[in-house]
C-alpha cells in the first residue's frame, strides 16, 4: 500500500513572487486591439461634447477615462504589481499545502482550498504550473516547490483531458 502523498511549504508574498505570477499566467493583448476601450471611451466622450447640447463635464470624464484606461492598458504590469503590493496579502508569509485532496494556500488574510476534481486543466508554464477552475486560474511556482510535489502536479495534470 503507498502512502498518500503529501507537500508543504512556506514562502513570502513578495514582488518576485507577485512579478513572476504576473508574467506566467496574463497574456497581454498588443496592438491597436488592446487599445479599443480606450479609444470608444475617447471618441464617445468628444462625440458627447461636439455633437450633443448636453453638459461638457460628462465627456471630459469619458476623455479623462479614456486615457486612463490607455495608461492602464500601456502599463498593466506595473500597474498590477503595485495593487498587489499595496494589498494586505503583500509580505505575508503564505503556507502551501499539495497532497491527494488538491492544493491548499493559507496565510493570515487567504484560505483557500481547491481540489483536484474542481481543477479542469492544468498547463505547464516556465516557472511553473497554471490551474485552471471554475472560479479562475491559480499558479503554484516551481521555485517553492520540491522535486517531488512538482512531479505529483506533473502526474495529476497527465490525469485531465486535454
Amino acid at each position: 500500500m503507498t502512502k498518500p502523498f503529501s507537500y508543504s511549504t512556506k514562502y513570502t508574498l513578495d514582488k518576485s513572487h507577485f512579478s513572476e505570477t504576473f508574467d506566467e499566467s496574463t497574456t497581454l493583448k498588443v496592438g491597436l486591439n488592446a487599445y479599443l476601450k480606450s479609444i470608444a471611451f475617447v471618441l464617445l466622450g468628444l462625440a458627447i461634447l461636439y455633437l450633443t447640447q448636453i453638459s461638457p463635464y460628462g465627456a471630459w470624464f469619458l476623455i479623462g477615462l479614456g486615457f486612463l484606461e490607455a495608461l492602464s492598458t500601456r502599463f498593466k504590469k506595473p500597474w498590477w504589481l503595485t495593487r498587489q503590493m499595496l494589498s494586505k496579502a503583500a509580505n505575508t508569509e503564505l503556507t502551501l499545502t499539495i497532497d491527494e485532496h488538491g492544493v491548499s494556500s493559507k496565510s493570515f488574510y487567504v484560505d483557500s482550498k481547491i481540489s483536484w476534481d474542481d481543477i479542469g486543466k492544468i498547463e505547464k508554464t516556465a516557472q511553473g504550473w497554471l490551474l485552471y477552475h471554475n472560479a479562475g486560474k491559480n499558479y503554484v511556482s516551481t521555485r517553492c516547490l520540491s522535486d517531488a510535489a512538482s512531479e505529483f502536479v506533473n502526474t495529476q495534470a497527465l490525469l485531465k483531458p486535454a
